[in-house]
């Protein structure tokens, strides 16, 4: 190598080496905090657990596994979370539920976390189904012809069929949790649920989906009814010409309020390069499940 090619390498290729040697190390820490995370000793169970909730399968195991997670004091904060995502799903817990899974908690993390739950409940991210809700008359007249054992058990049979979940109606609605024989090729995503393995696609960004193959709310009052949300329309007026030629030139500006997940964000990205669109996100804060419940612990972490 001669004096010029030397001077070649150092101004030229030297610089992109360094890059790649410092991407590669970036990388690798990458991969070794995910590994560690991975080959934890409960997290197939947990994501089993996780699926398991979105999907309405397994409800009873699901809990005896949230039971173990917080007697084993295995995370406060995961804890909180399996307990949230059980609320949500099942449109509250049964008041039995509550009032043990609740009693556990406080018992292995502390009472002063009496105030998480409050903070939690006026969120409604984790609440208590009220007595009287879930009861029917069937239920009722079957209870006089059994004994109060099976009774009991009858009971939150019916109770959990007649609280019917409204993020069930959702994901049915909106196919938030896709169903396929297939196994989830992420090297080749289908759709938005890439982002959790083919497991779920976010509820914000379906909505955005939805909106925009229809142009509007309109087929969607359902929807919004049962996210009690409020929605509406404000089309610009004048001419021909502001309308945009194709969807390639369509540009989304999507805001968040309180903000938004990382995870959202791709959903988003994938979206706009399989339909053509440029997503503008403008959100208050990028947060996550552990920032949100940390921040209603009231520093007791």
């Amino acid at each position: 190598m001669d004096i010029q090619q030397m001077k070649t390498f150092v101004s030229e290729e030297l610089k992109g080496l360094k890059q790649e040697h410092r991407l590669l190390s970036l990388h690798i820490s990458a991969s070794e905090s995910i590994m560690k995370k991975k080959t934890k000793q409960d997290f197939q169970e947990l994501l089993k657990t996780e699926h398991c909730l979105l999907e309405g399968f397994e409800i009873r195991e699901c809990i005896s596994f949230i039971e173990e997670h917080i007697n084993r004091q295995v995370s406060m904060i995961e804890s909180l979370r399996l307990l949230c995502l059980l609320s949500v799903t099942e449109n509250g817990l049964l008041p039995k539920d509550f009032r043990s899974l609740k009693a556990q908690y406080l018992q292995s993390y502390g009472a002063e976390h009496l105030l998480t739950f409050s903070n939690l409940r006026q969120l409604g991210l984790l609440v208590e189904q009220q007595p009287g809700e879930t009861l029917t008359v069937m239920e009722s007249k079957v209870g006089k012809l059994v004994n109060d054992r099976t009774a009991g058990k009858l009971t939150d049979a019916f109770s959990s069929l007649a609280k019917k979940s409204n993020f069930r109606a959702l994901s049915r609605k909106l196919n938030l949790v896709p169903k396929s024989d297939e196994e989830y090729d992420l090297r080749i995503p289908r759709d938005m649920a890439y982002i959790f393995s083919g497991a779920y696609i976010p509820l914000s960004c379906k909505l955005i989906e939805q909106v925009l193959e229809r142009d509007g709310w309109t087929g969607l009052e359902e929807v919004t009814r049962l996210i009690n949300g409020h929605e509406f329309a404000v089309t610009g007026g004048g001419g021909a010409d502001l309308k945009p030629k194709s969807d390639a030139q369509r540009i989304i500006l999507v805001m968040f309020l309180g903000g938004c997940t990382f995870s959202e964000i791709s959903a988003l990205r994938f979206l706009g390069k399989e339909r053509g669109y440029t997503f503008i996100v403008v959100t208050t804060a990028i947060t996550n499940s552990s920032r949100l419940l940390e921040a209603l612990l009231d520093n007791h972490v």
